[in-house]
C-alpha cells in the first residue's frame, strides 16, 4: 500500500482523525494485507465452514447444507452464501462468486460494488480487474469505511471493536490483531 493513495484516499472521503486513520489501516491490515485482493473462500474442513457459516451449514443455527460439499470448491461456496445478499441474485446467477470480497476492506455484493461504481467513478462491474489494483482498493475502502459504514464516526468516538463489527460483521474475526494493529499504528498518525 502506497502512503501517497492511501492519503489521497482518506482526504477524498473525510477519514481525517488519527483514530479514524488508524482504526481504517489496521482493518485493511487484517482484511487483505498490504495488496488488495479478491476472497477467495477455500476452506478445507466441515468444521470451519459450520464457524464462519452458521447459518447455511450449522444445524444448530438453520443451516442445511452439507458442508463437504463445498470445500476446495471457492465458487460454489460463494455462490451460496452470498445468493440473494447484499442485491445479489439466486445462486445461479453467479453474483456470489462475481462480487465476493474486494479490495482492502473485502467490499462484498453486487449493491456495495455499484455504490463505490458510482462514487469514485470507474466502472467496477465491467471491469472486475480493477477491483484488485491499489489505488481502486484504496478508493473502495475509504468510500465503505466513511459513507457505507458507521466505522469512521465508530472510531472518531473511540469505539475501535466497533469498527471491526461495522467492516467485518458480528464474527468480528481477527479483532484483537484489529485491535493491536490500531494501538500500534496511533502513535506514529
Amino acid at each position: 500500500m502506497t502512503a501517497e493513495k492511501a492519503q489521497r484516499a482518506a482526504d477524498l472521503f473525510g477519514i481525517t482523525d488519527r483514530k479514524s486513520v488508524a482504526a481504517w489501516l489496521a482493518n485493511m491490515a487484517v482484511e487483505a494485507g498490504i495488496q488488495p485482493k479478491r476472497e477467495n473462500l477455500f476452506y478445507t474442513t466441515p468444521q470451519r465452514l459450520r464457524a464462519v457459516w452458521p447459518s447455511r451449514f450449522d444445524p444448530r443455527h438453520g443451516g442445511r447444507h452439507d458442508p463437504n460439499a463445498y470445500l476446495r470448491n471457492p465458487e460454489r461456496l460463494a455462490n451460496l452464501v452470498y445468493a440473494g445478499r447484499l442485491g445479489n441474485g439466486d445462486t445461479a446467477s453467479g453474483d456470489g462468486w462475481a462480487f465476493r470480497g474486494w479490495g482492502h476492506l473485502q467490499i462484498t455484493g453486487r449493491a456495495n460494488t455499484l455504490a463505490v461504481e458510482r462514487a469514485v467513478d470507474l466502472p467496477l462491474t465491467a471491469q472486475p480487474d480493477l477491483l484488485e489494483q491499489m489505488g481502486v482498493g484504496l478508493l473502495g475502502g475509504a468510500y465503505y469505511w466513511a459513507r457505507m459504514s458507521q466505522a469512521n464516526r465508530l472510531a472518531a468516538a473511540g469505539e475501535i471493536w466497533g469498527t471491526r463489527r461495522a467492516v467485518n460483521g458480528p464474527a468480528m474475526l481477527h479483532a484483537d490483531e484489529m485491535v493491536a494493529l490500531y494501538q500500534k499504528a496511533l502513535p506514529h498518525l
